[in-house]
């Protein structure tokens, strides 16, 4: 059985059910792939700065011991956040790829863009190149001047469709829109307050009620919430484990996905359309692959909040007429995943 050492800056845990879930998905389908699969993971069990800067050091320090030569494949995501400690471990490594996800060639602070340089060159030659999606294969080809034919799409796990699946529940005459994003400004939140704060105007609309679900996580959370409780036809819930997702797309007839921030994949929009659940996305980044106007749901402009209520106009009085599961059976399952590990990591040829 071929040996593979899995690694990245996160995994989820009991405290932080939603840190890195993808990374989860991933493990899965290497597992189910036929690999014996060692994680090298940073813990994410802390809740201060000061806890997480303790499970950084600790994490740096496992990445610097490790025995790297007893591995057959090293896969590494996140490279940037792992990269210092492996300086001069990398060319010495069987097998490297490199699965990049977002931040890592998006850097979102100027430290971050710092840091991200620093790693690249420190990139072996011999390395090779994963990313979640054709939009992103395209980014990572121009910011590191690499082949686009030599960079391989998997998107980052897939979607166990056993899990997400169709489970209806009836909500007669009211149209339940969900937020499953982080609460922030660049992911869009601004758009989805200012839109539930319009029901009126799309109820008269489409001759629905209107009501809102999120889930209270992200940066800008305090600031979001306060303002989604002054209005009354909204609910918001507590972060769950990625495998109890499932619930969240149960309760919504229509998922948000209103990001201005470069997304390589979006998983919870693949998520949602599993579960036959309609997507309003932005008409850019990875997004526009999946999102199919009139199939899968309906594209909007983006940061164009006309276009964005337009949309979800148009998405409402559309609902019965949707069909995004298909879409995640032919290009986002894990099954397709699996497929792709067994014959990339030469599991098939055993």
């Amino acid at each position: 059985m071929q040996n593979i050492l899995l690694i990245n800056n996160g995994y989820p845990s009991q405290t932080n059910p939603q840190y890195s879930t993808y990374i989860k998905s991933i493990h899965d389908c290497l597992q189910e792939s036929g690999l014996h699969v060692e994680l090298l993971i940073l813990d994410t069990n802390f809740k201060t700065k000061k806890e997480k800067i303790f499970k950084y050091m600790n994490y740096y320090k496992k990445l610097f011991l490790h025995d790297y030569s007893k591995h057959d494949y090293v896969y590494i995501h996140n490279y940037p956040h792992s990269f210092l400690p492996l300086i001069f471990k990398l060319s010495k490594m069987k097998n490297l790829t490199i699965h990049w996800h977002g931040t890592d060639i998006f850097a979102p602070s100027k430290l971050s863009k710092y840091l991200n340089m620093i790693s690249y060159l420190f990139l072996p030659a011999t390395a090779k190149h994963m990313t979640p999606s054709n939009y992103f294969a395209d980014m990572v080809s121009e910011k590191l001047s690499i082949d686009r034919k030599k960079i391989l799409v998997s998107p980052s796990g897939g979607i166990d469709t056993s899990i997400f699946k169709v489970q209806k529940i009836n909500k007669k005459d009211e149209v339940v829109l969900g937020f499953a994003s982080s609460m922030r400004t660049d992911k869009g939140m601004d758009f989805v307050l200012k839109l539930i704060q319009n029901a009126e105007e799309i109820e008269k609309l489409t001759n629905k009620k209107i009501k809102l679900l999120c889930i209270n996580y992200g940066s800008e959370k305090a600031h979001y919430s306060d303002e989604l409780q002054k209005v009354s036809n909204v609910k918001i819930i507590e972060p769950v484990p990625k495998n109890q997702m499932v619930t969240f797309y149960e309760q919504i007839d229509l998922l948000l996905l209103s990001t201005r921030m470069a997304e390589s994949l979006a998983l919870v929009g693949l998520e949602a359309m599993s579960c036959d659940v309609p997507v309003v996305g932005t008409n850019d980044f990875a997004i526009k692959e999946y999102v199919v106007d009139g199939i899968s749901g309906e594209k909007f402009e983006k940061a164009d909040f006309a276009s964005f209520q337009k949309a979800v106009i148009a998405a409402i009085n559309n609902l019965e007429n949707y069909s995004p599961r298909d879409i995640v059976l032919k290009q986002y399952s894990k099954e397709h995943v699996v497929a792709q590990y067994k014959k990339y990591f030469g599991a098939d040829n055993e």
